[in-house]
């Protein structure tokens, strides 16, 4: 990213009569392999890049992006984004970030593997990715999609109180849905990788991982309707983290859309969860040296041995509560202006292992995957969705189970959390280990 680009737009910005200004510019590379049969079935490459600018007249702001980095084009962007601030109401809580004191962290975060890898090696990977998902066993007949990613994204942040900031990150994924059959029964298995670093991402494993999920359900029953504890999968677990993220946010706060809205510093969890959004965690998907309106990232407690310590701020949200920004600027590219978000968020992981949940779990419900969480009430926390999993009897899976549908509060269910495994992992930017709840409505048939 050119960074005299960056300052020819701050200057138009001024020229056309602002009183500070933001530009954001982003350039992006990725390449996606599907496979099918251990034959290429799509191979796309894409680029997309662009500029987006903030520009603040008096307590107006105004934004406007382009695709283009021609003159002309920079001078009608500082144009619109002027006139657009003029024709919006104002806001005294609009505001341009100020210089962030001191040097910035520089995490690691690129992988210079992954901008030079060939075709040829992505194709290899994303073949093995399927062949290994059919080796497991031959009851594996189908697989629906085999897919993989890298992607390579440079962004340059600048404005006009003199603070900057750029960075390069890169990031690969496997994808897999594997179709086992038996016996006149086929029950589905996915599973999903992603990281920073190519060397870090095994796709044999999440073929096998897939397979193997997929095998294990097969022979599913049906179970009565119970009160019993329930074991989440990491995976499953950071569903319900994922539909709790939205309520850590200021912005979801000041609007009444958290379920969190008067909570501030009550119990909230069992004091086994603590709760970090970490923006300078190595090899995080979430992580940068600045958010995207160039606060400098950090690392927070959320909640605090189950006390609700924080919320997240943008700096428009930290002007409306008079604090400062957590570092939680986020944008979904450069064609949008900084709302809320998380970085890396995590519930931090306890010391026993999965396997031992379950083996002092006399009589309960395993469950390693939920449908529909995206239906749960993100403000009241109410719940209600399917999941398969295992029936547990003596401290061991004894079967599997399948349609049965799990409902509760998801405040109540993270109060009940009475253990909390070691197996810390994130899909995407939120992450969790597994968890037990202690009792939890399972209704079968």
């Amino acid at each position: 990213m050119e960074k005299r680009i960056a300052e020819q737009v701050l200057a138009l910005a001024t020229s056309a009569g602002a009183d500070a200004a933001e530009i954001y510019l982003r350039s992006a590379t990725s390449t996606t392999v599907e496979v099918k049969e251990q034959k290429v079935e799509a191979f796309e490459s894409s680029k997309d890049g662009g500029a987006g600018l903030r520009v603040q007249i008096g307590e107006r702001m105004g934004f406007a992006f382009t695709t283009s980095f021609a003159d002309n084009d920079l001078r009608s962007l500082a144009r619109a984004a002027a006139a657009n601030a003029r024709n919006t109401e104002p806001d005294r809580f609009n505001g341009i970030a100020t210089e962030p004191a001191g040097v910035l962290a520089q995490p690691v975060i690129f992988d210079p593997e992954v901008a030079t890898l060939s075709e040829e090696e992505k194709i290899r990977q994303v073949m093995a990715l399927e062949r290994e998902a059919f080796a497991v066993d031959q009851r594996v007949k189908r697989i629906r999609k085999a897919s993989g990613s890298f992607s390579l994204a440079e962004t340059l942040i600048m404005n006009s109180k003199g603070a900057e900031a750029s960075y390069r990150g890169t990031a690969c994924s496997a994808s897999i849905e594997v179709v086992a059959e038996e016996h006149n029964e086929a029950q589905a298995g996915w599973e999903h990788d992603v990281r920073r670093f190519y060397r870090k991402l095994d796709f044999g494993l999440v073929g096998r991982r897939a397979a193997k999920k997929a095998l294990d359900l097969l022979g599913a029953r049906h179970i009565e309707s119970v009160k019993a504890p329930v074991i989440l999968d990491a995976g499953v677990a950071e569903e319900f983290l994922s539909i709790m993220a939205g309520g850590f946010s200021a912005e979801n706060v000041q609007k009444r859309k958290s379920l969190f809205i008067g909570k501030m510093g009550q119990m909230v969890a069992s004091p086994l969860i603590t709760i970090v959004d970490n923006g300078l965690l190595d090899e995080g998907l979430g992580t940068a040296p600045v958010d995207d309106e160039l606060t400098p990232m950090r690392k927070k407690t959320v909640i605090d041995q189950g006390r609700l310590a924080l919320f997240l701020y943008n700096t428009y949200a930290a002007r409306k509560d008079g604090v400062e920004s957590t570092g939680n600027g986020m944008r979904g590219g450069f064609k949008g202006v900084p709302g809320v978000g998380v970085t890396n968020l995590s519930i931090q992981p306890g010391t026993l292992s999965p396997e031992d949940l379950i083996s002092q779990t006399s009589r309960g419900l395993f469950v390693n995957e939920i449908m529909g969480a995206h239906t749960a009430n993100p403000v009241s926390g109410d719940f209600s969705v399917g999941a398969t999993g295992f029936w547990i009897e003596n401290g061991r899976k004894a079967f599997p189970v399948r349609e049965i549908t799990i409902a509760g509060n998801i405040i109540e269910l993270m109060k009940q959390v009475d253990a909390v495994a070691n197996d810390l992992r994130f899909f995407g930017r939120i992450g969790s280990p597994t968890l037990r709840i202690r009792e939890l409505s399972i209704a079968g048939k």
